[in-house]
């Protein structure tokens, strides 16, 4: 008998990762991609945030790493930054820039998405090779729709975009629908009687703009500026192949930065961080500015019981995508790559095998959500948004706590970027140490307010 067939929708970074996570343990698989790959690394339509400031945090590193040993050092061997937090990577929080030292558990890889999603593709159809999985990519191809019925899937419906054929079915043992942020299998789910999955929405409003420079002198770090409740601004400046750099901006409603090159200096003074204006000063712009407004933090819960039908997964932004901002997409994407595949060295695709998967994928990307989330959380000031509850509330509370006290305590900084960079669970942040440090001590000090008050 054979391991079954497999479709993967969508040939960004999340499928094509997916389709490596099941090379081995199908017989084919299939990855339906509505456009046509560039010959060299080069940004692409399908892939909107691709102008963009993209890292691959350290948990994302690690996985990626287990799911394809040396890639990494692939991806550095083509032009791509390796990256040490807090000795490369600072950050300006509430109580200015963090301490510079080496700590030596954070690397991260900085590059455009381009040389990304290329260096990972290739090495995904590389291995392929030996794999005894057939793998074929369809280019210039979109789904159109899902085939089977309400409690199993089994197959979907494509078409060539640039040819008018007409539709044709790919049948499969398992979809992976890794469309991304426009997803529409909520609506092709429904179409086959499958109940929608409910949805988690949290928008901060912010919007952000990326320019590429070319220094004269490059800074021999990264530099990040947070926003904060009186000033909702923000800025990353980080290396990427080829000696430039890429500027990213962001703003929360009513501060979002501007797309016109000549007011970019402008609005770098405004966050009052004078050593990187002056620096930027000195750079040539090698690109105009982009800009990103889709930034909402969108969870659908395919891991609640009965989410999904047999022969039915969703991966990455398809299930559960995050503010770009905070750059955790690519490195949840690689977590839930390895997700899958220990789902699949499990007994492959056996009964029940599509929900004990969701499941896993959804774990992956609790922390991202619990970080993104619980950051967006205080600029969330749209009057028609669900009041957040007391948890949620204590929650964001806490997390800023946090923010604020990484920066001159190293056991709460510890804490803090083993979440951040998706390196440890949340409960890391709730360990004895780092609560005395962050609340307790404080509180007896008068150093802070309680996060709730109870109102008579």
């Amino acid at each position: 008998m054979g391991k079954g067939d497999a479709v993967v929708v969508g040939g960004g970074l999340a499928g094509t990762l997916a389709a490596g996570a099941l090379l081995g343990h199908v017989d084919t698989v299939t990855l339906v991609e509505r456009d046509r790959y560039p010959d060299q690394p080069a940004f692409r339509k399908g892939v909107p945030q691709g102008r963009h400031l993209h890292v691959f945090l350290s948990g994302g590193r690690r996985a990626l790493e287990r799911l394809f040993p040396g890639l990494n050092g692939e991806l550095e061997a083509a032009g791509a930054h390796r990256l040490e937090a807090p000795r490369d990577v600072i950050t300006k929080g509430g109580n200015g820039w963090q301490r510079r030292f080496h700590e030596g558990r954070h690397a991260t890889t900085s590059c455009t998405r381009a040389l990304f999603d290329a260096t990972v593709r290739a090495r995904v159809l590389a291995e392929a090779e030996g794999s005894g999985t057939r793998v074929e990519v369809l280019q210039g191809t979109e789904a159109t729709g899902l085939l089977g019925a309400a409690d199993r899937v089994t197959g979907v419906r494509v078409r060539a975009r640039d040819t008018g054929r007409a539709e044709r079915e790919l049948r499969a043992d398992l979809v992976v629908d890794a469309s991304g942020r426009g997803s529409r299998a909520p609506k092709w789910l429904a179409e086959l009687g499958a109940p929608a999955p409910r949805e988690e929405v949290v928008d901060a409003g912010i919007g952000y703009c990326t320019q590429m420079f070319r220094p004269t002198e490059p800074l021999d770090m990264v530099m990040v500026v947070q926003p904060r409740p009186d000033c909702p601004r923000g800025a990353a400046w980080s290396p990427v192949e080829g000696g430039n750099w890429l500027l990213t901006l962001s703003g929360a409603r009513g501060q979002h930065p501007p797309t016109e090159g000549s007011e970019v200096p402008g609005f770098v003074k405004s966050l009052g961080e004078p050593e990187l204006y002056e620096h930027l000063l000195t750079c040539e712009p090698v690109s105009p500015p982009y800009g990103f407004r889709d930034t909402s933090n969108r969870r659908r819960h395919y891991d609640a019981p009965g989410g999904v039908p047999e022969g039915f997964l969703a991966v990455s932004d398809a299930a559960c995508t995050f503010n770009p901002i905070y750059g955790q997409g690519m490195a949840v994407a690689a977590l839930s790559g390895l997700a899958l595949r220990r789902c699949l060295a499990e007994g492959g695709l056996r009964p029940g095998f599509a929900a004990a998967a969701q499941r896993a994928v959804a774990r992956a990307g609790d922390t991202a959500w619990l970080t993104a989330v619980g950051a967006d959380r205080p600029y969330v000031t749209d009057a028609d948004a669900t009041p957040p509850g007391t948890a949620e509330r204590l929650r964001s509370w806490y997390f800023g706590r946090l923010a604020d006290r990484a920066a001159i305590d190293r056991v709460v900084g510890a804490a803090f970027r083993d979440v951040v960079y998706l390196a440890a669970g949340p409960s890391r942040l709730l360990s004895p140490g780092v609560a005395l440090r962050t609340v307790l001590l404080p509180r007896a000090r008068g150093l802070t307010d309680p996060p709730l008050r109870v109102e008579s």
